[in-house]
């Protein structure tokens, strides 16, 4: 896995804009990133006679007048003359062109704002969670730039080494504890069989220690593997649930697991982990 070196933040003008930049710098500090690229997309078809006459008076195109405010404040948080944070200004309100844009980019990690007390619904990190093709990062406006536990959750699937890749190079850079865990559902298949829920929980939690231990040597891992049963509630309640138990600061995942097939999905679990009312800092690896 590649270091995480070329990054980009998704800005709305909104004060979310500045807690995430101040959660980037505090990761500057852990991964020193090359470049930030900051972008904006200007969501209006035609500027208003209003905002026409403001910018008049002021002498300036929307793009420039958008490009200054979002200037001040990486100024504010990172000191003016930066060479290494450029800002993007998408002038057409155009979501698929953007899309196309950002992916042709090849970010190592973009940053996204998920929203739970500050203003705003959160459609666009949504959409943009769907359709990005880098390694995703969503922080609450709660978040801290600090990483000492690390809670990789794993399903086995062809997914699961990158997230165990990117876990050990972010644990590494970081010191934090990595947490790999495995979460056990009783299939519908084992029914019948229901007397015997101890010895069936213990045969798969065998079975995932089995295939946990090729999956170490794959990707030269240390750690050891939690696992967990699961009843009824969604599995991606539940890993959250465990990542307070545990206190992490980070959750890794996959953006898809074994039971997601099409391109265009969102895996159910990493769903449910980066709804609004889930206030801990998630990496979505795609």
């Amino acid at each position: 896995m590649k270091n995480l070196k070329r990054i980009a933040l998704a800005a709305d003008l909104t004060e979310m804009d500045e807690t995430i930049l101040q959660f980037i710098k505090g990761y500057d500090k852990l991964f020193d990133f090359d470049e930030l690229c900051i972008i904006h997309q200007i969501e209006i078809e035609a500027v208003s006679s209003e905002l026409q006459a403001v910018l008049d008076k002021k002498n300036m195109t929307l793009v420039e007048l958008i490009h200054k405010e979002i200037q001040s404040s990486v100024d504010t948080i990172f000191g003016s003359g930066n060479s290494n944070i450029h800002i993007y200004i998408h002038p057409r309100p155009d979501f698929s062109e953007l899309v196309q844009w950002i992916n042709k980019s090849n970010f190592d990690l973009f940053f996204l704002g998920k929203k739970m007390g500050l203003e705003g619904s959160g459609v666009f990190s949504s959409k943009m969670v769907r359709l990005l093709q880098c390694n995703l990062i969503l922080v609450p406006e709660t978040a801290k730039p600090t990483i000492s536990k690390i809670l990789s959750p794993i399903d086995f699937s062809s997914y699961s080494s990158q997230v165990l890749e990117i876990s050990k190079l972010i644990a590494s850079n970081t010191d934090a504890v990595l947490i790999p865990i495995h979460v056990l559902r009783i299939g519908i298949h084992y029914f019948p069989f229901l007397g015997g829920e101890k010895k069936i929980q213990k045969s798969l939690e065998s079975e995932a220690h089995s295939k946990f231990e090729k999956l170490k040597k794959k990707v030269n891992l240390s750690a050891q593997l939690e696992t967990f049963l699961v009843e009824s509630e969604p599995i991606g309640t539940a890993i959250f649930k465990k990542a307070k138990e545990y206190k992490a600061d980070l959750i890794i995942i996959s953006k898809k697991g074994k039971s997601d097939d099409s391109d265009l999905l969102l895996g159910s679990v990493a769903e449910n982990l980066i709804a609004n009312d889930k206030n801990i800092t998630v990496v979505i690896i795609n």
